[in-house]
């Protein structure tokens, strides 16, 4: 056991010695970090591919995206103000593992560029919000004859987007790592069983892996270009998919290959593995689809509840207690539904529940 961990430390130092060349032979900068595993991840979080802050207009032609090109435009403008709020940025828990995020996510930004871009998002939310909350100051503060609202709703507000801004875009690439991940899953059946065929047939593993990124298996087969990059860089095909399996955010990817890696070191028979973990994979899919039309039957009962029954009962307690002049009239009298309550029902609560219901129904549904 002793002598094996040793090995696996030994293979990974050298993976992450030959990078570090590579890297350095690049004038690619990256993050020292110390010990085995979590120096090989720690490459991988700093994102050494992109260059690793905005200092001019060059670094954003790397930028797929012409919003993100404007923002960091709008940074370098300002980057005297920004650069601060950027260095502020990286101490919140939401940028600890961003650049492993936009690695995984396959966002062709460093981790500094991506707080720079956040930073100048929230100064650019902050502007909006405070003219937003200055019109609505005003309207309050005249329906009100309260004039301090006019100042404090400005402010309010605009410290409220800024911060909302920034939160939503930093977790813009966590959330992008876990769709590529569920749709990785989603292809991974066909994609294995492809595998299988290809070894049985007697290509080799890297051949194989070159049918799979050739085949229209959408994000798989891209996550699968990426390790034939690695690959052709000099990257051994283990070493390949130990980093395929890190930055997937796929559980039955990372535990598909965990079982290939396995099945390569104790000399099992590959082919015939790999279609088990296809099948494995196929009922679990088929597991999640059945659960969720389970918990669909039983929201079926709440939605008719909530979005049906209890709205037309609030109606129509609603009316007979405004209109009623029968000596049964004192009895509704004590029904809280004036017709203000009833305006805040219908347009605010009911609104709220319809959002929260399809909330539930998106985070329900299995992710494939």
């Amino acid at each position: 056991m002793k002598f094996e961990t040793m090995t696996s430390k030994e293979e990974v130092d050298q993976i992450v010695e030959t990078m570090k060349k590579k890297y350095r032979s690049e004038g690619m900068q990256f993050e020292e970090v110390s010990g085995g595993l979590k120096e090989l991840r720690g490459i991988i979080e700093e994102d050494t591919y992109a260059k690793a802050d905005i200092t001019n207009k060059d670094d954003l032609d790397s930028f797929n995206s012409k919003l993100a090109q404007q923002v960091g435009t709008f940074y370098l403008k300002l980057k005297k103000y920004l650069s601060p709020i950027k260095e502020a940025l990286k101490k919140i828990p939401l940028s600890n593992e961003i650049g492993y995020y936009l690695y995984s996510a396959n966002m062709n930004y460093s981790s500094n560029q991506y707080l720079a871009l956040t930073s100048a998002a929230g100064l650019i939310g902050l502007l909006f919000g405070f003219i937003a909350g200055l019109f609505l100051g005003i309207v309050f503060a005249t329906a009100t004859g309260n004039f301090a609202l006019a100042t404090i709703i400005p402010l309010g507000l605009a410290l409220l987007t800024s911060i909302i801004t920034m939160v939503i875009i930093l977790d813009v690439p966590r959330q992008k790592a876990v769709a590529r991940g569920n749709a990785c899953t989603a292809e991974l059946p066909f994609a294995l069983r492809h595998m299988a065929t290809e070894l049985r047939a007697g290509l080799g593993l890297y051949k194989t892996i070159q049918a799979v990124t050739a085949a229209n298996y959408g994000v798989l087969s891209e996550e699968f270009a990426r390790s034939i990059t690695e690959i052709e860089e000099g990257t051994e095909t283990s070493a390949a998919l130990k980093h395929l399996a890190l930055r997937t955010q796929s559980k039955a990817l990372k535990s598909a290959i965990n079982h290939m890696l396995r099945a390569m070191r104790v000399g099992g028979n590959l082919s015939d593995i790999i279609n088990e973990i296809a099948e494995e994979v196929s009922d679990d899919l088929k597991n999640r689809i059945n659960i969720f039309s389970q918990q669909m039957n039983f929201f079926a009962v709440i939605f008719i509840f909530v979005c049906i029954v209890m709205p037309t009962a609030i109606l129509i307690l609603g009316a007979i207690r405004n209109s009623a002049t029968s000596g049964g009239a004192e009895l509704f009298k004590t029904i809280p539904l004036t017709p203000q309550v009833m305006i805040v029902f219908y347009l605010i609560i009911m609104p709220i529940i319809f959002i929260g219901l399809n909330y539930f129904i998106y985070r329900a549904q299995p992710k494939m």
